[in-house]
């Protein structure tokens, strides 16, 4: 059992070493850093319309807080640094997903394989 969590370490150690993890959180930090106003935003407008949302369509400002929350997030989405987080963040998820999807392989054919990993 301790060699099966040494694997299982060595595993994450790999990962977290690997230039695509280091690079996510240089970029995490940076967006933390140089972002803040408008995360702040998107995080108010998003809290707005949910807050409406719940109310349902007869919330008097449904729409108007809806059309801040999606200007906020288009905002926000759209910085190169956001663009490249996500990016990287799928790349390593999409690595992640395959290497599971090995292991399960390696391990029963009972498993269900998420197929577009193969």
């Amino acid at each position: 059992m301790a060699e099966l969590s040494k694997l299982a370490q060595d595993y994450a150690n790999q990962i977290i070493a690997s230039d695509d993890f280091q690079r996510l959180l240089i970029l995490k930090e940076k967006i933390e850093k140089e972002l803040t106003k408008e995360i702040v935003a998107f995080k108010n407008s998003e809290a707005k319309y949910l807050e409406a949302k719940s109310y349902g369509i007869y919330h008097p400002n449904l729409n108007e807080y809806q059309l801040k929350f999606k200007a906020a997030k288009q905002t926000l989405y759209a910085n190169p640094l956001v663009k490249e987080y996500f990016e990287l963040e799928r790349k390593i998820q999409k690595k992640l997903n395959a290497d599971l999807d090995m292991l399960k392989a390696s391990v029963s054919n009972k498993f269900l394989l998420n197929k577009n990993n193969f």
